[in-house]
């Protein structure tokens, strides 16, 4: 995995620089900024826990952005999201719990610009490149609590924080000056880990397991520059 992580940021650099080498116009500017939101469909990637199948359910989340051109090719975009992740245990065949996630991120994007200006400035298409931190939070639900109650067992998850790596791209349209329409996909690798306390009368015993949380995200917004 870490071989396939300097790939795609050579590739990345690479790309970045061969567009400066060749690339002319006049947008996007140097130094100007851009605030912006983003509606996106998040689509995980099932995994196990404990030996046991995880379906992560396909789900819809939102994000603020702000974005600075510091140079005239490249730029950076800082954000905070939220979304919830509902997952199954097909092995138990039960509703096992749901997972909060508050992404927060940073992304170096390397923009292209038209020769021609005056046909496109309107659209600029970027590779992205970033990471970041999610807050997480995991709920378990009333389903699993069902399955063990009868065993008189009682169930509790836990949740660690993590970070992840995203890789991606996208394009602004600019509809004005300074009003542009984002679209903007990308996919995130990511892991932690996850505790699960049963409890049997006074015994308590505690088993924790290793998840990935790797998705893609599709998403469409705006975003103001000034």
């Amino acid at each position: 995995m870490k071989r396939s992580y300097l790939v795609a940021v050579l590739f990345f650099v690479v790309v970045g620089f061969s567009t400066i080498s060749w690339a002319e116009g006049n947008l996007p500017l140097q130094g100007s900024i851009g605030l912006g939101a983003r509606v996106y469909g998040v689509f995980p990637k099932g995994d196990s826990f404990l030996g046991q199948k995880l379906d992560y359910h396909n789900e819809v989340g939102g994000e603020l952005n702000f974005t600075y051109r510091f140079l005239k090719y490249f730029a950076v975009e800082v954000g905070a999201g939220y979304t919830e992740i509902d997952v199954k245990n097909k092995t138990l065949n039960v509703d096992w719990a749901t997972i909060d996630a508050i992404p927060i991120y940073a992304t170096l994007q390397v923009r292209w610009v038209s020769a021609k200006p005056d046909e496109l400035k309107w659209f600029v298409p970027y590779a992205a490149i970033g990471g970041g931190y999610y807050v997480l939070d995991i709920e378990e639900r009333t389903d699993l609590r069902n399955y063990w109650f009868p065993l008189g067992v009682g169930v509790d998850l836990d949740i660690d924080d993590t970070f992840f790596f995203h890789l991606g791209g996208g394009f602004d349209i600019f509809v004005t000056k300074h009003i542009a329409l984002n679209v903007e996909g990308r996919y995130a690798w990511a892991k932690t880990d996850v505790d699960e306390t049963q409890q049997v009368g006074m015994t308590v015993r505690r088993l924790g397991d290793t998840i990935n949380l790797n998705a893609a995200f599709v998403g469409a917004g705006f975003k103001f520059y000034f």
